[in-house]
């Protein structure tokens, strides 16, 4: 018998890199979304016939489970849960975050992997910091640390560090490219590909006795803006593309939670360790395989 795994973030980034990872195995695949008909929702069941939309959210992850269970003659075995930045109360990702947690244990979910966020490598379960969407991935893992106790769920933690996918060619791109130069200056910056949060994830569900209680710093490169820069110029043939210092200024300084993140960035040390990431999955990309085989910037 597979076994069978709900995605939170079916459609998201995170989310669709599991998906897309997970295609090709054995594992039943349900796809949570808010909107079936969604044309990536669509596109999403099209592609595999072991993928199932499942429609719902985390405001209801008991109301998640029920539809889950309808669409599957097989138990669900494993989650995976990521939770996007909400746009106004920052505490609606711990409730969302919590309460998936509490619904997994209850349906009899075995194997949990929850994506949180890198705050200096081993450091991390003991450093909330004080950029506050980094500070509430730090209360869910305790959460689920305790929840977990003495129950049949065991779990990872994936923790990964800067988005590739931030650098943009559109004003957050920009702005995202700027403060980096202006931040952090010649401080390096790690970044990781979305699409490989998904691989290791993959790699957890394939092999749940050898992950489970792990905390995984997840990052394919490590590079000063400037360095960063230099890549970008080869494989793309221009500058990364910015805004202007005094917007990102101002950002950093108006924007509390984006200019905790770059002082925490400037002070603490990165924290995951490429070259071991690389020895647990060897496709890992660096940025300039991701510029030119994922990033927007390929096509233009």
């Amino acid at each position: 018998m597979s076994r069978t795994i709900l995605v939170t973030g079916a459609t998201g980034r995170q989310g669709g890199s599991v998906i897309k990872a997970l295609r090709n195995t054995p594992f039943e695949i349900l796809a949570l979304t808010r909107d079936l008909s969604s044309p990536s929702a669509q596109k999403l069941a099209n592609s595999s016939p072991h993928i199932k939309l499942i429609q719902g959210d985390l405001d209801n992850p008991s109301l998640v489970f029920q539809n889950a269970i309808a669409a599957t003659s097989n138990p669900i075995w494993g989650v995976f849960s990521v939770q996007g930045k909400p746009a106004g109360d920052i505490s609606i990702e711990e409730t969302w975050g919590k309460s998936l947690i509490d619904a997994s244990i209850a349906a009899g979910v075995q194997f949990f992997v929850y994506s949180s966020v890198d705050r200096g490598g081993a450091k991390s379960s003991s450093t909330p910091t004080d950029v506050p969407h980094w500070a509430t991935k730090h209360h869910i893992e305790k959460y689920l640390e305790e929840r977990a106790a003495g129950t049949q769920m065991r779990y990872a933690v994936l923790r990964p560090v800067a988005f590739m996918e931030n650098i943009t060619n559109d004003f957050a791109g920009k702005a995202m490219a700027s403060m980096w130069r202006s931040a952090l200056k010649e401080r390096p910056l790690q970044l990781v590909a979305t699409a490989d949060i998904g691989a290791f994830a993959a790699q957890a569900f394939l092999h749940p006795e050898e992950w489970a209680g792990r905390y995984q710093s997840i990052a394919g490169a490590i590079l000063t803006f400037e360095e960063a820069n230099a890549v970008f110029k080869e494989r793309i043939g221009r500058d990364m593309p910015e805004t202007f210092g005094f917007v990102a200024c101002a950002a950093l300084a108006a924007v509390k939670s984006v200019g905790n993140m770059f002082e925490y960035l400037k002070k603490e040390a990165p924290g995951a360790d490429v070259d071991e990431c690389r020895r647990i999955y060897p496709e890992l990309m660096d940025f300039g395989t991701w510029l030119e085989r994922e990033s927007q910037f390929r096509r233009e």
